[in-house]
C-alpha cells in the first residue's frame, strides 16, 4: 500500500477532515494506511505546512583555525601520519575527517620515494655534460651505453608514506635520503637506446678494484655483443673513485 502522498493529496485529506471526515474515512479513499493520514493532520495542526522538514546535516566539527592548524602541521612534517597530525594540532574532528581535509587542501599521502640528493659540483658536472654534447645527434646517442649502481634494500617498517601535493614526488621536502635496512643488494648495470643490458650483484662495498674487474668482465663482454663495432661507455663517477681509478690504470689524475 502506497505510503507517500503528494502536495495535492494531502490538501485533499486535510480538506476532508476539516469537514469532519474520520481518518479511516480518508485512508481509505487515499488507499493509504490510518497513521500516514494521522501524522499529516498532526503536521498540519502543529506546523501549519504539508511537507516534512528537510533534514539538517551535522554541523562542521572544526572551525578554520583548526583546519589550517592542521594542514600547517603535515606541512612543516609530511612524513608524520594523519594519527599524529590530529593529536599534536589539537583537531577536534575523527581520523577520518581530519584525514579529509588534509586531502582537501591538496595533501595527499603518497609512498616516499628515495634519491640521493645533488650538491652543487653535482649539478655543475650534469650542465656541464650537456652543455658539452648538446651538438651531438641521434646517430651518435644510438651507440652510447650508460651505466649505474644501485643498491636495493628492505625496510624494518615498511615503506615510509609522506603527505605532499601532486608533481612534487622527488622534491627534497618529501623524498627520503637513506634508510636501516633489513638486507640490502648492490648491483650494476648498464641501459643503451636498444634496452636493458647485463645487470650485475656488487659482492661488498663497490671500490676501485671492483669496478675495473667490472669494466673488464662483465660490461665489455656484455656490450660487445649488442655493439659488436663501435660504442661509447659513459658513467659519471664520484670524484673519489675517479681517482683511485686512475692511480690504479696509471692516468695523470
Amino acid at each position: 500500500m502506497p505510503q507517500h502522498l503528494t502536495e495535492a493529496q494531502k490538501s485533499w485529506a486535510i480538506a476532508k477532515l476539516e469537514e469532519n471526515r474520520s481518518l479511516s474515512e480518508v485512508a481509505a479513499e487515499l488507499n493509504v494506511s490510518k497513521s500516514c493520514i494521522f501524522y499529516v493532520k498532526k503536521r498540519w495542526q502543529e506546523q501549519q505546512r504539508l511537507r516534512r522538514p528537510l533534514r539538517q546535516g551535522v554541523g562542521k566539527v572544526s572551525n578554520e583555525n583548526e583546519d589550517n592548524a592542521l594542514v600547517e602541521y603535515i606541512r612543516q612534517n609530511p612524513f608524520a601520519t594523519a594519527v599524529k597530525a590530529r593529536e599534536q594540532a589539537l583537531f577536534p574532528g575523527s581520523l577520518r575527517v581530519a584525514q579529509m581535509r588534509l586531502k582537501q587542501s591538496g595533501l595527499k599521502n603518497w609512498a616516499a620515494a628515495r634519491k640521493v640528493f645533488l650538491t652543487a659540483e653535482h649539478k655543475h658536472r650534469r650542465v656541464q655534460f650537456a652543455n658539452e654534447f648538446l651538438i651531438h645527434g641521434e646517430e651518435f646517442w644510438n651507440n652510447v651505453v650508460f651505466s649505474d649502481e644501485k643498491t636495493f634494500q628492505s625496510c624494518n617498517s615498511g615503506r615510509l608514506r609522506v603527505y605532499r601535493p601532486r608533481n612534487t614526488r622527488f622534491e627534497e621536502n618529501y623524498t627520503l635520503t637513506s634508510t636501516s635496512g633489513r638486507f640490502s643488494v648492490n648491483v650494476w648495470a648498464w641501459i643503451s637506446v636498444n634496452g636493458p643490458g647485463m645487470c650485475y650483484q656488487i659482492d661488498g662495498r663497490l671500490t676501485a678494484e671492483h669496478y675495473i674487474n667490472i669494466l673488464d668482465n662483465v660490461m665489455l663482454p656484455s656490450v660487445t655483443e649488442v655493439f659488436p663495432d663501435n660504442f661509447t661507455f659513459q658513467h659519471l663517477l664520484n670524484p673519489s673513485l675517479i681517482t683511485a681509478v686512475k692511480s690504479l690504470l696509471f692516468l695523470p689524475p
